[in-house]
């Protein structure tokens, strides 16, 4: 829920206590009785109310920043965002050490030699603020904006070698698909929504007919990709 009944989740001491101590108690307990199943814990936090809340404050909830009365919007982890990534456009990456079809989050950084200072593993991961594995305190992940993630964004190995989507754009041009229905997929695919009126006729006035090439639903992608929408957890 990006915040933890105790925050940080790793700073359990007198002087931090739980924001919430009878809800730390009843979850600590529920996962006794099921005999330490994360499944079962995860599941029915998912389903709970307080999960679903949007995003969106009112005037009740607007100062909140600790008590889980709305959704609290963060962006997405470095290893989350990668693997997001290769969901919607369905075009893996490899990553030094292991096997194919290895997801970022079940990565971690495999080298010889001492183990003193940072370790990121892979470039990608530094540049997206990924812990490096130097102790074991959660405040080592940082989620904060950097002009190299923009950067990375716009030119570098994650996003743009796989704005083809493994050869479905160009499948949209041979079929001479139109570009309403094209954009609206592209949508669903990327924001699991479809555009708004808004979005749609100014998507299509980059592409006024049926394209000769792919390149104008690149552009889309690329842009679907590199949004807020995209980029953070609602």
């Amino acid at each position: 829920m990006g915040r933890g009944i105790v925050h940080p989740v790793d700073d359990v001491r007198v002087t931090n206590p739980p924001v919430n101590e009878p809800l730390l108690a009843d979850l600590a307990t529920h996962l006794v009785a099921s005999n330490f199943s994360l499944r079962a814990l995860v599941r029915d936090i998912c389903n709970s109310r307080t999960y679903q809340l949007s995003s969106t404050p009112n005037a009740s909830n607007r100062g909140d920043t600790r008590q889980f009365s709305r959704a609290y919007l963060r962006r997405l982890r470095g290893d989350v965002f990668v693997d997001s990534v290769i969901a919607v456009t369905g075009m893996p990456r490899r990553f030094s050490g292991f096997p194919d079809g290895v997801r970022a989050i079940d990565y971690y950084p495999r080298s010889s030699g001492g183990t003193e200072g940072p370790n990121y593993g892979d470039d990608v991961f530094k540049c997206l603020g990924r812990s490096p594995r130097g102790s074991v305190s959660s405040t080592e992940t940082k989620s904060a904006p950097t002009l190299s993630q923009a950067l990375h964004f716009s030119v570098g190995d994650t996003v743009n070698p796989r704005l083809s989507c493994g050869g479905a754009l160009e499948a949209y041009v041979k079929d001479k698909a139109q570009p309403a229905m094209v954009i609206d997929e592209l949508f669903i695919k990327c924001l699991s929504r479809s555009p708004s009126s808004e979005e749609l006729s100014g998507f299509q006035e980059m592409i006024p007919a049926p394209p000769v090439n792919v390149r104008p639903y690149e552009d889309v992608v690329w842009a679907l990709l590199n949004s807020t929408e995209f980029m953070f957890n609602h």
